[in-house]
């Protein structure tokens, strides 16, 4: 016992004295409330984080990015990340807390241009927003003519089995053909993932909790492709 208290005391000692946080109101919620979320949460912004890569550095949006929290993860290859959101208790608790490696800025991100990015993330923000294209035109305009984007999402088919804050403010929820087609009206090259919990797979979308759409080289005449109606379930 006592050599077990001396190697955990090296590993604090290698620590030593770094800057506490107090946990935003948002997070602390769900720490107590709901700490699978956090776990969720991570594994979506570990996931587009390894899409991203570790190089070359690129300059990265991150489009609703609350507490900034997942953002986190988009950095720590050295990447330049900006984040957007328009809680301004979030943003002002991320500024002083994790400010020195992300540049939050506060407000509706929506037809707003920020500049040309090489990648624009947007982690469960799409299901909140009733005009899509409205939304994917802003992530288009913000990106670099070879960019890319992730998109994640609840998927609809899991609607029946969210808690009742994971359905609050839910607008506007995906099918998996839906998110799919959407987004090849606006990008040349289209990717769909599915996840469950924190592990992505291939199996069958309709019983995939949660959406991933990579959508690589923005179309400049998006009229190409022609709008269809959706079905709203799968079959692939």
């Amino acid at each position: 016992m006592g050599n077990t208290k001396s190697r955990w005391q090296s590993v604090k000692d290698y620590i030593g004295e770094v800057k506490r946080v107090e946990l935003g109101n948002f997070f602390s919620y769900q720490m107590v409330n709901n700490p699978r979320w956090i776990l969720h949460t991570f594994a979506r912004y570990k996931f587009a984080s390894k899409l991203i890569g570790q190089s070359p550095l690129l300059d990265i949006l991150d489009l609703g990015c609350n507490e900034g929290y997942g953002t986190l993860l988009l950095t720590e290859y050295g990447h330049k990340v900006t984040a957007i959101d328009s809680d301004t208790d979030a943003i002002m608790w991320a500024r002083s807390n994790l400010g020195e490696n992300v540049n939050f800025i506060c407000e509706d991100f929506l037809d707003k241009c920020y500049g040309k990015f090489d990648a624009v993330v947007s982690l469960d923000v799409i299901e909140h927003i009733e005009d899509d294209r409205k939304y994917f035109e802003t992530v288009v305009s913000n990106l670099k003519k070879d960019g890319f984007c992730i998109i994640g999402t609840p998927n609809e088919t899991a609607k029946p089995y969210a808690s009742k804050i994971g359905q609050l403010g839910h607008v506007n929820l995906f099918s998996a053909e839906r998110l799919r087609d959407t987004t090849r009206r606006y990008f040349k090259n289209v990717f769909l993932f599915g996840m469950n919990d924190e592990v992505v797979h291939t199996g069958f979308y309709p019983m995939c909790n949660y959406l991933f759409v990579l959508g690589i080289t923005p179309r400049k005449d998006k009229s190409i492709v022609e709008e269809k109606k959706w079905v709203r379930n799968d079959r692939k």
